[in-house]
């Protein structure tokens, strides 16, 4: 292997994918990136969906088998995520003697995204976590080598400059995010709040006024160990776990979520969570809601603003005709947003990156419309019977259908959406089918289960995409600090 150049070629590039088997454009994704960073070292992480029992363990293999395959043709290594969150809980452990979060923390978080489609929202908490721990390039699989056309149409961008389309020094850079909106203020934030909301009601019955900021993206992130970059990312996913934390304490105080009484506050493992309309913890996990997008890309926009001010920001009293009755506030100046991001130029259906010869394409590809099946709770009414169940009844269901074994020892997984009428709006389960011959049309009928595509990707072009907007939901109260799980 040719010597890699340090200023033009990452020590270390790095891809996730989380779920099912790669995707064909996941798979294209893979070679093309790899073609485009030959001498640098390239990971694949990955977290396969692993459904319960005997039957799920053997289909988690077969997924993880079927990525290392794929992976070796290009040179990639292979890290099962789950094997590795001790120390990337390092990135987010306060102190060593009590830790606010730990290796539980992040195992938890994990599992609840993955049994409940959120990859995308894994995915974001996983780039934080890694650009946190070490010197690398994270880039989604949806990307390729910049083609001649799409460079003819940058150069022809209204806002090009030689300078924003320069590459930049792998060596010397200590941090590179993606800026959809060219340094120009497209997105509400009241900063380094608890919440991933863009604005908070104590901040406005402050009258404390929200920062413009650029839109940020996570899609491509670049970070330099031991620097103000890797502090950039540790501090994204602290915010991120956090705004996760004050969702779930918030709900509780309503009742609308509730945890195993055993566990502390390290832990992530939701016992109930019903879809009141008011709860945005339901609405984060139920694949069925319309909200459910745009919270996981504020969430991911949000983290990683916050930790920019909190590495870069300079407390000052902002000027003005209000001058918000002088709170200080901690503020990033132009000229240190121009050095950390990336500027991506809207080309069709592509965000091309410049100074990556990069374009990412495939958006929204995973967004898919209303479905017919009738446990598609998006056109009920939200109200406390509907909850969200563990999602082994699924699991249960789709191997009697297949008719495997192991429906005798189903797995303790989280939750997927289900009706409930229970009066006491507990979760409805299914018992594993007898020895006996299943009837599968009686089981159907006992259990509602979801089979829903992915959410799809938090932000589209333009300022008025979701993440640059306030999810639908109605607005709630939230804390003004952040809160331990």
């Amino acid at each position: 292997m040719p010597e890699r150049n340090p200023v033009s070629e990452p020590e270390k590039v790095q891809f996730i994918w989380f779920g099912e088997e790669m995707s064909d454009n996941a798979r294209t994704g893979l070679r093309a990136l790899s073609e485009r960073y030959p001498n640098s070292e390239k990971e694949l992480w990955v977290l396969p969906r692993r459904p319960p029992g005997e039957t799920g363990r053997r289909r988690a293999e077969q997924l993880l088998e079927g990525y290392r395959s794929e992976a070796e043709r290009h040179g990639v290594r292979v890290f099962h995520i789950r094997d590795h969150t001790e120390e990337l809980a390092g990135v987010v452990r306060s102190t060593e003697r009590n830790p606010k979060y730990d290796r539980t923390t992040l195992d938890d978080i994990f599992g609840m995204e993955v049994s409940n489609q959120g990859h995308i929202a894994a995915k974001d908490l996983a780039t934080f976590l890694l650009r946190g721990k070490e010197t690398g390039l994270s880039l989604d699989l949806s990307h390729h080598h910049m083609t001649e056309t799409e460079w003819q149409a940058v150069r022809e961008d209204p806002r090009f400059s030689a300078d924003a389309v320069a590459p930049f020094d792998f060596s010397t850079t200590d941090l590179k995010v993606v800026d959809l909106s060219h340094n120009q203020p497209a997105i509400r934030r009241h900063v380094l709040n608890s919440s991933f909301m863009p604005t908070t009601e104590q901040h406005d019955d402050a009258d404390i006024e929200p920062q413009m900021l650029p839109h940020l993206d996570v899609f491509a992130m670049y970070t330099r160990a031991g620097t103000n970059g890797q502090e950039v990312a540790k501090a994204a996913a602290s915010q991120w776990i956090g705004y996760l934390a004050q969702m779930s304490r918030q709900q509780v105080r309503k009742g609308n979520v509730g945890f195993r009484p055993e566990d502390n506050s390290r832990r992530f493992r939701p016992d109930t969570i019903n879809l009141e309309s008011d709860n945005l913890l339901g609405a984060k996990y139920n694949t069925q809601d319309p909200a459910r997008g745009n919270i996981i890309g504020h969430m991911a926009v949000a983290a990683l603003a916050d930790g920019i001010h909190v590495v870069y920001g300079n407390t000052g009293t902002p000027t003005g005709p209000t001058e918000q009755g002088g709170m200080p506030m901690p503020t990033v100046d132009e000229a240190t947003w121009e050095a950390i991001t990336m500027r991506a130029y809207q080309v069709g259906n592509v965000r091309v990156l410049p100074q990556l010869s990069l374009g990412k394409d495939n958006q929204n590809s995973w967004r898919t419309p209303g479905t017919d099946d009738p446990g598609d709770v998006s056109r009920l009414q939200m109200d406390r019977r509907v909850t969200l169940v563990q999602v082994s009844n699924l699991g249960v269901r789709e191997a009697a259908g297949l008719g495997m074994e192991g429906l005798n020892r189903p797995a303790h997984l989280p939750y997927d959406v289900h009706f409930s009428t229970s009066a006491d709006n507990s979760p409805r389960r299914t018992p594993s089918p007898p020895p006996a011959e299943v009837n599968l049309e009686e089981l159907r009928g006992q259990v509602a289960g979801l089979a829903v595509p992915r959410a799809p990707s938090p932000a589209g072009p333009g300022v008025t995409d979701p993440a640059a907007q306030a999810p639908a939901r109605p607005a709630v109260n939230r804390a003004a600090t952040t809160r331990t799980l």
